[in-house]
């Protein structure tokens, strides 16, 4: 008997490819990671660590010159080829469902929601006597 006509895989095998907002976070992530690691390469040092210093989130920017953009800009930036590669792998396996259920619109408010107050989480933690805001947070892991 074929696995496609076992009762229990129909769902995923028959399951039509990726969903819109999983499939367009995935081609955002691993794009910007291909930038930045193209841009290394071209010109290295200054122009890639300018960029990446106003993106990635860093709690004392945020506090004090007030560069809110990074509690959304630091979930598109990842450290290197393991970390992007396990964070789109479970944003695969774990948002694909989700989106399915959920629909496109409501997924990607989710995600937006989620990564934007963990960002908050991050500024607050820092804050608190245990944390150092001058370190910065990179990927939506």
């Amino acid at each position: 008997m074929a696995i496609g006509t076992r009762s229990w895989t129909r769902s995923y095998v028959f399951s039509g490819g990726l969903p819109p907002g999983i499939r367009m976070l995935l081609i955002v992530n691993v794009g910007i990671y291909l930038l930045g690691f193209f841009l290394q390469i071209i010109a290295p040092g200054n122009l890639l660590s300018e960029l990446l210093s106003v993106c990635r989130l860093t709690p004392a920017d945020v506090v004090t010159k007030f560069f809110v953009w990074q509690l959304a800009t630091y979930m598109f930036l990842h450290q290197g080829v393991g970390h992007i590669l396990f964070n789109m792998l479970f944003l695969w396996m774990f948002g694909t469902e989700l989106e399915r259920l959920w629909g496109t619109r409501r997924f990607m408010q989710f995600y937006f929601f989620c990564g934007i107050g963990a960002g908050g989480c991050v500024v607050v933690a820092n804050y608190l006597p245990f944390g150092n805001p001058h370190i910065p947070t990179l990927g939506s892991s």
